[in-house]
């Protein structure tokens, strides 16, 4: 226990109850009985929602008047620690509402889908909504991480639920990336524990000799949660899975579950490595030099999330890589908090706040677009226009969002991205003062023009979908959305006004977050309230507000939207090239070593191997020769395209006759150095060459495969069809088994963490 802490049963039942309701629908399915009608089933999970919501808000008054509450319970051979404080009271509470939304909402967006796949998504939710409150209520790192590692798990299901292609390409990203996040935080708990530390509720121990073990497990676990919080270099899993994934799932994805992330960090650098002013000059430097690449970190992150989401074409797309963005919003601002340390207060405020503020009108937009997907059928906005007439109250909710999201005074997210500028600006000041800029005017600047660049990227949104004339022929007509969507988008469009008008609401919890992390917190209620009255602020936002509307229309007038992102410049396509030279440079070497470790023989014996040898190469280079010649000319005949394959064929084997002839005249010890070192050479020529011919077979068998398929009638096209889709099965039951090998080698690591924690 934390010394001041009082326990409390709360955190404990809060975590446990989507489980039992989980329990409790899996039952109700399998007992005849107790069948559900799916009515039902939805006011199951609204209703544990609900009831979550209720025990936050009764838990509150504690959590103000003593800090925290906290209790423990047996788990292997250690115990699991829950702690209700006031950062995670808040980021609960938004879960809660964003969670129950997303309930509302699925209530209809699965209305026509079978009961079977309501139920699965019904225990995906639930059990996700667990491992989140089970995250955010940790009271130490083991705790945490093993929330972590929950939520990353099951939210794998959201990303395939639909059992498309796509979304079982965007899974199978979305799990290598997630577990190898998870190996980070992983070293980084071990590393904090070798430490002596893991508490959540105190600082990391200081030890000179640690200096070193310090930066490793901070790396660690900021590159572990920025996985999940969608980090620049690593994000490149979002866009995919909030595209593959269903509306309701999209919304808690980024309304919640990328705030995990968030959480980690915020826990990472607010706590373990948390710094005061009396403690060593190498801390402090530490901490500062660690505030500045948290805060460069999310000023690139929040450029490149706005400049990729100007040029989608799909709302889903469009929203989760302004999502990307946003996240660099809090990494700025938690970055400048760090590096100011006492003075850091203003920087969690607006961290913190946009946390919340982003869960509820990205929330929002994902809802509406997931409205707009079912009643037309396409989230293609090249297709959609005019749908302000025919879904009035969708476009209206929308448009809330759209203005919290871009910053326009009365709403939540002027506020917040106003005192995250604020926060910028005295860094600015203190990093001046001690004579060193540290490019932070750079950042600041840069945070300006991603303001300017999501209004653009978010009037686009709204523009093409509702405003204008409809730009195709839609698969459905248009019809407004079912009242459980339009209650959704009216709750959150609601949470989204009210903390803009008054976000002073949060105070009471942010004035304690600071109190805990013994910064001051007197000035909480001037940081909230003066952007509404400060001038500056009022014309920043308006002017980038107006500029990013423009910026829009010139887009609109020079067809700039129509024009593709360069391949080259994704991180997808350089991470497939980045692999594609380690594995050529691992099969050369591992050739290499091969030819090394072979025996020495006599020069005779090796030169009667290098003529066996260019005899079977003479046979594999005809039929080379052939296929090649095939795929050039596209048939079995030679023609022009030949002949430069011939040449260069006739003049390897003139080469290779004058070699084998010379090296019959040398003495016989010379021949066998010079043949060693030949078959060493043509060893590692192989070897390149298979890699390059591997490239040339697979490009040939793709061409005739499609040469086949476009002969192929319907019935063999689809037989096709049917077995790569067969086969991509089999590669995902080979996924789940090496999942569940994972989780177990975790659960004994977390056995042993726990023993080596009751000790």
């Amino acid at each position: 226990m934390s010394a001041g802490a009082p326990s409390h049963v709360g955190p404990l039942l809060l975590a446990a109850l989507p489980l039992l309701a989980a329990l409790g629908l899996l039952l109700a399915a399998w007992l005849p009985r107790l069948r559900l009608t799916e009515a039902l089933r939805h006011a199951v999970v609204f209703g544990t929602t609900l009831l979550v919501l209720a025990g936050l808000l009764a838990l509150l008054p504690e959590v103000l008047a003593h800090g925290a509450v906290e209790v423990s319970v047996p788990a292997l051979l250690g115990e699991l620690r829950f702690r209700l404080d006031a950062v995670s009271a808040l980021l609960a509470l938004l879960s809660s509402v964003v969670w129950g939304c997303s309930s509302l909402h699925a209530a209809a967006y699965f209305r026509d889908e079978p009961a079977r796949t309501a139920l699965r998504y019904h225990l995906t939710s639930l059990v996700s909504f667990a491992a989140m409150l089970t995250l955010l209520m940790a009271a130490d790192l083991v705790t945490l991480y093993v929330g972590f590692e929950w939520l990353g798990l099951v939210a794998y299901l959201f990303v395939v639920h639909t059992g498309s292609k796509a979304a079982e390409s965007a899974g199978l990203k979305y799990l290598v990336l997630t577990l190898l996040g998870g190996f980070s935080v992983l070293a980084g708990v071990l590393l904090v524990h070798a430490m002596g530390g893991g508490d959540l509720a105190g600082a990391l121990p200081l030890a000179e000799e640690h200096s070193g073990l310090r930066a490793a497990a901070a790396a660690c676990l900021l590159l572990g949660f920025g996985v999940k919080a969608g980090a620049l270099g690593l994000h490149s899993w979002l866009p995919d899975a909030h595209s593959a994934a269903p509306a309701p799932a999209s919304a808690v994805l980024s309304g919640v579950m990328i705030k995990a992330g968030a959480y980690g960090i915020v826990r990472t650098l607010g706590n373990l490595y948390r710094v005061e002013a009396e403690q060593a000059l190498e801390a402090l430097r530490q901490a500062e030099t660690l505030g500045l690449l948290v805060l460069w970190w999310g000023v690139a992150t929040m450029l490149v999330g706005v400049v990729m989401a100007l040029w989608q074409h799909q709302a889903k797309r469009l929203l989760a890589y302004s999502s990307v963005s946003q996240m660099g919003f809090v990494l700025a601002g938690v970055g400048a908090a760090v590096y100011l340390g006492e003075r850091g207060g203003i920087g969690w405020t607006g961290s913190l706040l946009h946390v919340v503020n982003h869960g509820l009108f990205k929330a929002l937009l994902f809802l509406g677009a997931g409205a707009v997907i079912v009643a037309t059928g396409s989230g293609d906005l090249r297709r959609l226009g005019g749908l302000a007439r025919r879904m009035p109250w969708t476009f209206a909710f929308m448009a809330v969002g759209v203005a919290g999201i871009a910053g326009l005074p009365l709403l939540n997210g002027f506020v917040s991205k106003s005192v995250i500028h604020h926060a910028l600006e005295y860094a600015i000041e203190q990093a001046q003062a001690g004579g060193r800029s540290h490019g932070l005017v750079l950042a600041e600047r840069l945070f300006t023009l991603t303001t300017v660049g999501t209004a653009a990227a978010l009037v686009k949104l709204l523009w093409l979908t509702f405003l204008g004339k409809p730009r195709a022929k839609l698969d459905r007509t248009p019809v407004e959305a079912p009242w459980p969507m339009r209650v959704a988008l009216a709750v959150l469009a609601a949470a989204v006004v009210a903390l803009g008008l008054r976000p002073q609401l949060a105070a009471p919890l942010l004035t304690s977050a600071l109190d805990a992390w013994r910064l001051p917190s007197a000035d909480v209620l001037r940081w909230l309230s003066e952007p509404m009255t400060h001038a500056g602020d009022l014309s920043a936002a308006l002017g980038a507000l107006a500029v990013g509307a423009a910026l829009h229309v010139l887009a609109l007038r020079t067809n700039l939207y129509a024009r593709s992102f360069p391949t080259w410049l994704s991180l997808d396509w350089a991470v497939a090239a980045l692999l594609g030279f380690g594995q050529r440079v691992t099969r050369r070497l591992q050739v290499a070593a091969e030819a090394a470790s072979e025996p020495r023989v006599t020069g005779r014996a090796l030169l009667e191997r290098g003529q066996a040898g260019l005899e079977r190469g003479r046979t594999v280079e005809q039929r080379r020769l052939q296929g090649w010649r095939a795929a050039l000319t596209g048939s079995e005949g030679g023609g022009s395209g030949y002949w430069w394959v011939r040449r260069y064929g006739a003049f390897v084997r003139r080469v290779q006759r004058v070699l084998v002839w010379l090296g019959r005249a040398l003495p016989e010890r010379v021949r066998g150095r010079l043949a060693h070192a030949r078959a060493r050479a043509l060893a590692s020529g192989r070897a390149l060459g298979r890699g390059l011919l591997g490239v040339s077979s697979r490009l040939d068998a793709s061409w005739r495969l499609a040469r086949e398929v476009g002969r192929m009638g319907d019935e063999e096209r689809e037989w096709v069809v049917l077995e790569a889709r067969s086969r991509i099965r089999r590669h995902n039951r080979d996924v789940g088994l090496s999942m569940g090998l994972l989780l177990l080698v975790w659960l004994i690591v977390l056995a042993s963490l726990s023993l080596v924690a009751a000790r």
